[in-house]
C-alpha cells in the first residue's frame, strides 16, 4: 500500500486477493464495453488526444478504443497480457507490468502528450502511486482521460 495515499487500505482490498498475473495469465479476448460505450470512449479519445500524439493506454489489452482516423505514431501498451498486448494493432510498443505490486511507470519524466485507463481503474490497489506516475510521465497540460463501466470482474475491483 502507498504509505502517503491520504486513503484507508481497507477502500482497496478485493474479495481475491491472489496475484493478479494469476488472474490475468490467461487472455480474455472480449470486449470489457458495449458498443455504445466503446463509441463513446472513441469520441472522447478524439477530443482530448491530437494526432501525432505519443499516448501511453495504462491496463491496455487486446483494444485500445482510438479512433481509427487518427495517426499516433507512438501509443505504448502497459498490461497484464503479453498476448493480449501483441494482438492490438494500434500499439507500438507493449510491456507487461502488474501495477498493483510495481506502481512505479518505466518511463522518462514528461515522456508521453496523454494517457488513457479505460475501464480498469477500479482494479488498482495503489491508485494514488499510479496517479503520481501518470503525472511525473505526462507533458505539462496533457490529457489523462480515465473511463469506467459498469461491468467489472468483481473479484478483482477494489472494495471503494
Amino acid at each position: 500500500m502507498d504509505p502517503t495515499s491520504p486513503f484507508s487500505a481497507d477502500l482497496f482490498r478485493r474479495q481475491d486477493e491472489t496475484p493478479d498475473a494469476e488472474f490475468y495469465h490467461h487472455p480474455r479476448f472480449v470486449a470489457h464495453i458495449d458498443d455504445a460505450a466503446i463509441a463513446a470512449v472513441t469520441q472522447l479519445y478524439r477530443e482530448y488526444f491530437p494526432p501525432n500524439s505519443a499516448l501511453l493506454d495504462l491496463m491496455s489489452s487486446w483494444i485500445s478504443h482510438l479512433p481509427a482516423e487518427i495517426a499516433y505514431p507512438r501509443v505504448v501498451g502497459l498490461g497484464m497480457n503479453a498476448a493480449e498486448l501483441r494482438a492490438n494493432p494500434r500499439l507500438s510498443a507493449h510491456l507487461v507490468q502488474d501495477l498493483n505490486e510495481q506502481p512505479t511507470l518505466p518511463f522518462q519524466n514528461q515522456e508521453f502528450d496523454g494517457a488513457a485507463i479505460c475501464v480498469s481503474i477500479d482494479y488498482l490497489t495503489q491508485p494514488v502511486a499510479v496517479l503520481r506516475e501518470l503525472a511525473r510521465v505526462l507533458r505539462p497540460g496533457a490529457p489523462l482521460v480515465i473511463t469506467f463501466s459498469n461491468r467489472c470482474f468483481p473479484s478483482k475491483a477494489i472494495a471503494a
